[in-house]
């Protein structure tokens, strides 16, 4: 079982109304699940959507059958989760468009598997070298996979917010899915893009070399806020501080 430091922390920010983010965290099996869910449709139903999605992953991850890999446990409760918000964007009509992003890990014995929709990501910090795992489904990678845009343009594009696939939209959703061994040190960073999208990598990195879990996520915030704090602010940190070896496999594996 996988000795792991925790702490979470979602923030409204500085400009908007309702706080359309949510974070958990459960312990499953011999290991921990924590996710974060970013809104969307606005105010209650954006609240609605990210709050419902963890509803359903923690739900569905507890019924899931003991003797499924984590990350078909994992990819079916993100289904469940897309389809319980769809069918309630359809039935509520003050409720139609909403939807929400989701990223969701799962540490259990020496290897971290996350499914993810959207545009929250999930860093791995290990020898001061900070690696985003995952893909963000945004106008604005894809224009950055096709060369269009800068990273540095794409940061402040007016279209960086508009994401192209999240939970709640299609009956079926596109989920990523990612493995890889953990070991004693790693440092994992989840969060949504209010945090990833107010402050650059180098700051992150210092932050996440400087601080245990707690007083980094503290951290994190309150510099997000102090740069405008324009979206809602929230960051999940677990630090590896000890686990089973790593099984002979390649330790980082990504899919669809």
């Amino acid at each position: 079982m996988p000795e792991i430091e925790f702490f979470q922390l979602t923030d409204i920010g500085c400009v908007r109304t309702e706080n359309e983010d949510a974070v958990g965290h459960w312990p499953h099996e011999d290991g921990l699940v924590f996710a974060v869910a970013d809104g969307i449709g606005g105010h209650a139903g954006g609240e609605i959507a990210s709050n419902l999605a963890l509803e359903v992953l923690a739900r569905e991850m507890d019924r899931a059958p003991g003797s499924w890999p984590v990350g078909k446990r994992l990819r079916r409760a993100v289904q469940e989760a897309n389809l319980e918000i769809y069918t309630k964007g359809i039935t509520v009509p003050e409720l139609r468009r909403m939807g929400t992003t989701l990223t969701a890990s799962a540490v259990v014995g020496g290897t971290l598997v996350a499914a993810h929709v959207g545009d929250c990501r999930l860093f791995l910090f290990r020898e001061r070298k900070l690696t985003q795992l995952t893909k963000d489904h945004t106008w604005v990678a894809e224009q950055m996979q096709y060369g269009i845009l800068s990273p540095e343009e794409a940061r402040t594009h007016e279209r960086r917010h508009i994401v192209t696939r999240s939970l709640g939209q299609e009956l079926i959703v596109g989920i990523d899915v990612l493995s890889l061994d953990v070991m004693p040190g790693d440092v994992l960073l989840q969060c949504s893009d209010g945090i990833h999208g107010a402050l650059e990598e180098p700051e992150v990195v210092e932050l996440l070399a400087a601080h245990p879990p707690e007083a980094a996520c503290r951290a994190l915030v309150r510099r997000a806020r102090e740069e405008g704090g324009e979206d809602n602010l929230s960051a999940q940190i677990a630090c590896i501080l000890d686990c089973p070896p790593p099984t002979a496999r390649p330790w980082w594996r990504f899919g669809r």
